[in-house]
């Protein structure tokens, strides 16, 4: 009976809040359709604040550490696509994102109107210099700019290796590179699930089921650190290997017990941190 009523509440969660998203991304849809931004930089600033509200809609807690950019390039490690969604909602900025995402219905619409730099994974060196001359457009919004050198999610284990092709775009346009980590957790009554499983998307991991699994969850929490020291490096493999050392430092430094109490008043309000 007890099982029973927990799946119960489990079902009734995901359900208003996979309802709640859905009306939210279509109540974007409809402002971005009815406002088109002028720039990317725009667009970034506008759904920067939509971002905020799907977040706090999902159940997710956020506690952010660290001075937040105010420019240049930033690197972090790579969990789950709501990495994307959390980043966003902590301060406006220039997304990087792998080519398949925009053509996720919706969503995919969505990034393109804040902005979003596409890249193909493993790309041909025929795509570098569009890619390079995206990234020196972007670092001339004033926005900070956000990839993910991993190239793609991971189980939270480890930090990978970064792949180093998109540095050259930090070394030509003479930007400063910072780092920043991520981290999840969740409430220990949930049953099975596990972080690892049910919040990173990872490997074959199915979309809409993994979805419904997420937003069931209790006590989902995201904690994210930055780190305001810019790494240094003379090349992009010196550059890559110093920012995978000191994210990998950063990411173990997020103690989830730590995490136990998040402090969501550490979290920038849309229109403060539309203002930075």
């Amino acid at each position: 009976m007890q099982r029973t009523i927990l799946q119960l509440r489990f079902l009734v969660r995901s359900s208003l809040r996979s309802l709640s998203m859905l009306v939210l991304l279509l109540a974007a849809a409809v402002d971005f359709r009815l406002r088109r931004p002028l720039s990317g930089a725009e667009g970034a600033i506008r759904i920067h604040t939509w971002c905020h509200r799907i977040t706090t809609a999902m159940g997710i807690s956020l506690r952010v550490t660290g001075p937040l950019p105010t420019d240049g390039a930033v690197v972090s490690n790579h969990l789950s696509y709501l990495d994307i969604l959390l980043y966003s909602a902590v301060r406006p900025c220039i997304m990087v994102s792998k080519r398949e995402v925009r053509s996720w219905p919706l969503f995919g619409w969505l990034t393109a109107q804040a902005g979003t730099v596409y890249v193909e994974r493993g790309g041909h060196p025929s795509t570098y210099p569009a890619v390079n001359q995206a990234m020196a457009e972007a670092y001339c919004t004033g926005l900070p700019v956000l990839f993910f050198p991993e190239g793609t999610t991971t189980d939270g284990s480890e930090v990978l290796p970064f792949r180093r092709g998109l540095f050259h775009s930090v070394l030509n346009n003479h930007v400063p590179l910072r780092t920043a980590a991520l981290r999840y957790t969740i409430d220990e009554n949930n049953g099975t699930a596990t972080v690892a499983n049910d919040v990173c998307w990872w490997g074959d991991a199915l979309f809409g089921p993994h979805l419904i699994r997420c937003l069931g969850l209790r006590g989902l929490r995201a904690d994210i650190h930055f780190e305001d020291r810019p790494i240094e490096g003379t090349n992009r493999f010196t550059l890559s290997e110093n920012a995978q050392a000191m994210i990998a430092t950063m990411y173990a430094a997020l103690d989830p017990v730590a995490q136990a109490t998040p402090n969501t008043a550490s979290v920038p309000k849309p229109e403060l941190a539309q203002a930075l």
